[in-house]
């Protein structure tokens, strides 16, 4: 990835502010609007500098952050009160936003790491939920 020092130092501070307010927030609406900022974060350094992996992450984080934002504002209004959010989403979130800010700091490939984030947010989903009743939850092992 090719991001002036000045930038990547910007990016990855942000990232793992992000990570750091959204660890230490209780209400899972404030977890998901911290979250909701590391993409706002990574967005603004889109609009300063162009990278094909920038694309990519802000992608994934925007529509990661979306989905999360949506499932938890669904179970806070007690829409669907008997699906809940999966234990440890956001402790999982936490660890991928620091990874990939040393992803990004090591110049190393961020795929894994966004793909556990995306993942992450599928298993927010209803179908993801259901997925998960079933056992099946590699989000939790370290990638």
């Amino acid at each position: 990835m090719q991001l002036s020092k000045d930038l990547k130092r910007t990016l990855t501070n942000e990232l793992r502010y992000c990570a750091e307010k959204m660890n230490k927030e209780r209400d899972a609406r404030k977890k998901a609007f911290f979250f909701s900022n590391a993409s706002d974060s990574l967005s603004a350094v889109l609009d300063l500098e162009y990278d094909p992996q920038l694309v990519l992450m802000d992608l994934v984080l925007e529509v990661s952050s979306a989905t999360i934002s949506n499932r938890v504002e669904t179970v806070s209004n007690e829409r669907e009160a008997p699906v809940g959010l999966i234990d440890g989403m956001f402790d999982r979130l936490y660890v991928l936003l620091n990874k990939l800010a040393d992803n990004i700091e090591e110049k190393s490939d961020v795929y894994i790491t966004l793909q556990g984030i995306a993942e992450i947010a599928f298993l927010s989903t209803d179908r993801g939920y259901y997925i998960s009743t079933k056992g099946l939850k590699a989000w939790t092992a370290d990638k």
